[in-house]
């Protein structure tokens, strides 16, 4: 009986169960959709660098989907509210008739189960249908072909469908649990009477009302302060504070600003009288502790959104621009000497036999690799290499070039220019030096113009958006550095990228003419660029040097890392696209989060007015008055949660640049720091030293990028 009775007002109230059955079918479709992208991989064809990716896409999906698990549950059991308060004379007839509580309340859960069933259903259904549209995204994105044959592939993920129903039953049983609670407290005279009902002022004090607005500005503006002063690279007591201050301030701001909105208005006479905006402001005076609290969710969530979308696209176009400049070789093999710190200075790395065969080369990259390769049988080098040319990078141990010398003789702050994304050490890291000659050749190489020097003059190379402002402006100033105890003019600035990389790794190494390397100078870390004929020999090459780096003899080159241009671009294209998935992720569901809160408050609010309005058409108010006062409600509804969302997210993007700069960045002295603390041998328990020190390098960049989301 009762589920019959649940049924047939679920039928009856189509229109109100519409908006809930939207809202919930919408965050279903779009959670399945999302957490079903790793079925995919079974349909297309990835290389095995993309397929690395895709599981990283898997996983950050996962845990992102924990986030939007927490914004659908308040969704939803907003959305439900609204019903609960549309149904709440029904429910007081129900009583008034003789049911008994515990039947309303049986009855109110079986409508939200019966909502929630078919929404689910429905968003099921949809989602599976989206899912195949994101394979067909997936496949651009990654350059990827559907492995079936014509192109296309139906995907469908067990996994997800179970995710889904369990997360979202999980959330219908909260709902109808609330539902019911609220309906068991409720009195039977505000049942019957709630829609008749306005909420009570709590703030009817002008004079507190403006001091709890400034308040709010004044939390908001230290929050502000807090985030650029820090950052956001990484975890730290004040981003903490920066997050729990704006969320308070945020509240604050709107509540007073409800509180005094309307007798500010009542002050400007000719604005207060005009139309019906007297009537419009009672209207939304009447809702204030309601208004206030919506709008604060709302403000947060389109922050949020604003933000995550933004700076994802921001990534995305950072990783993808650093192409051209970090991808002038078919390929480039490094390998590290030692490293460089604030506090021990230059450490010698411990490359045991291997670096014994390095000195007995004479630190010659081309000559020990070739010789590496005949030695393991890799191959034939000659024939997959067409040029080669080999820049060291130096650091004199004794008395090296450091960043606090750049910037006593510039006059610069690096911090000026890089903000948060610098920690308190960096005035001790080093400068590199490289040799005129080996730069030129380089640049030849890679068919760029070379760089001229007169006696005296040095240039400086940065491919870092950190570092790249500050020495364009040392250039400028006509800066000169003691280099080796002889003074030198820095005149040129280069942005040129010295080896093939996933990431810019040059955060400043200063080009000398030959004669002016300081004669202390050690190798910090060696690089060898190479061209190749043909995407065969490419490919060729890069397989010698896993061979070489996973070989066991001790007369073979020790190779930190090699990337071919190929990996680069797979590396390069799998990050930015995960990036844009979690920015389409995160800003589609927030942004459909902030419509469905808003537009269930102003139908809420339409139909509990409608009598209201049809008073005034009754007194003769003229529709286009009428409609003048729903527009003025509606303003304020989307208006201002919007302009101070955009002033959250404005500061917000300040030091998302940051976090941006560090995906055109890596500091090349944390692959030397790592082989120092991880000396061969170390790695080969954990399978290839290549692919073990990529993963370093890549897992350093995805922390700060789980941090920053």
């Amino acid at each position: 009986m009762l589920a019959r009775l649940a049924l047939g007002n679920v039928r009856k109230s189509l229109a109100d169960f519409g908006i809930y059955f939207l809202t919930v079918m919408l965050g279903v479709a779009v959670f399945y959709a999302f957490n079903s992208m790793t079925a995919q991989q079974g349909v297309l064809a990835l290389s095995e660098t993309q397929g690395r990716m895709f599981d990283l896409l898997g996983m950050v999906s996962g845990g992102v989907s924990v986030f939007i698990a927490f914004v659908l549950v308040f969704l939803v059991v907003y959305a439900n509210s609204f019903l609960i308060k549309r149904r709440t004379p029904e429910f007081g007839v129900y009583l008034a008739l003789g049911m008994s509580t515990g039947d309303v309340v049986k009855i109110v859960a079986l409508e939200s189960l019966i909502a929630g069933a078919a929404s689910l259903a429905a968003g099921l259904v949809v989602g599976i249908g989206l899912s195949q549209l994101l394979l067909q995204l997936t496949s651009a994105l990654f350059q990827a072909d559907v492995a079936e044959a014509g192109g296309f592939a139906f995907v469908f993920s067990a996994d997800a469908l179970a995710k889904t129903v369990i997360v979202f039953a999980a959330i219908f049983l909260t709902a109808a649990l609330l539902n019911a609670r609220t309906v068991a407290r409720a009195k039977l005279i505000d049942l019957l009477h709630a829609q008749r009902k306005n909420e009570e002022m709590r703030l009817t004090s002008l004079p507190l009302s403006l001091a709890l607005f400034a308040a709010s500005l004044v939390l908001i503006g230290v929050s502000y302060k807090l985030l650029i002063d820090n950052g956001l690279m990484e975890p730290s007591p004040e981003f903490a504070a920066a997050t729990l201050l704006v969320c308070a301030g945020t509240v604050l701001f709107f509540y007073a600003l409800s509180g005094f909105l309307l007798k500010l208005v009542q002050l400007i006479k000719p604005l207060y009288l005009r139309g019906l905006n007297m009537f419009a402001l009672r209207q939304l005076n009447a809702k204030v502790n309601t208004a206030f609290a919506s709008l604060s969710v709302v403000c947060l969530v389109l922050f949020l959104a604003i933000t995550s979308v933004c700076g994802g696209i921001g990534i995305r176009n950072a990783i993808d621009g650093s192409l051209d400049k970090s991808t002038g070789y078919s390929a480039s093999v490094s390998t590290s000497f030692g490293s460089y710190d604030a506090e021990a200075g230059y450490r010698p790395a411990d490359l045991g036999a291997f670096g014994e065969f390095a000195e007995r080369q004479g630190y010659d990259m081309a000559a020990g690799l070739r010789a590496s390769v005949a030695a393991v049988g890799a191959g034939d080098f000659e024939a997959a290499v067409s040029g080669v040319v080999q820049v060291d990078l130096l650091v004199d141990p004794a008395d090296g070039l450091v960043m606090d010398d750049v910037e006593r003789a510039s006059g610069l702050v690096l911090a000026d220019y890089a903000g948060a994304s610098v920690n308190s050490g960096y005035g001790a890291s080093p400068v590199y030096v490289a040799k005129l000659s080996q730069v030129n050749a380089a640049l030849e190489l890679a068919g760029r113009p070379g760089v001229e020097l007169g006696a005296g003059e040095c240039a400086v190379f940065s491919d870092s958006d950190i570092t790249s402002g500050f020495y364009r402006d040392a250039v400028e100033r006509g800066t000169e550095l003691s280099v080796g105890g002889r003074a030198l003019r820095v005149v040129e600035f280069r942005g040129d990228s010295l080896q093939t990389t996933p990431f810019p790794l040059n955060t400043g190494t200063l080009v000398v003419p030959d004669e002016a390397v300081p004669a202390g100078s050690t190798i910090l870390q060696s690089i060898l660029d190479v061209q190749c004929a043909s995407d065969e020999d490419e490919a060729a090459f890069g397989a010698m040097m896993d061979a070489v780096a996973d070989a066991d003899d001790p007369d073979t080159w020790p190779v930190t890392m090699s990337m071919t241009r190929a990996e680069v671009l797979d590396q390069s294209i799998s990050l930015s696209t995960i990036v844009a998935y979690l920015a389409i992720y995160l800003g589609f569901v927030l942004v459909i989060a902030c419509a469905a809160i808003l537009a269930i408050q102003q139908l809420s609010d339409a139909s509990d007015n409608a009598q209201r309005y049809g008073l005034l058409r009754k007194l003769g108010a003229p529709e286009g008055m009428i409609s003048g006062a729903l527009f003025v409600q509606v303003l304020v509804y989307f208006l201002f949660p919007l302009l101070l969302a955009v002033a959250h997210a404005a500061c917000a993007l300040v030091v998302v640049t940051d976090v941006v700069a560090v995906f055109g960045h890596l500091d090349i002295t944390s692959v030397s720091r790592f082989m120092v603390m991880n000396p061969p041998g170390a790695e080969r328990m954990m399978g290839s030293r290549r692919a073990f020190i990529q993963a370093s390098v890549f897992m350093r960049m995805m922390r700060q990028f789980f941090f920053f989301w």
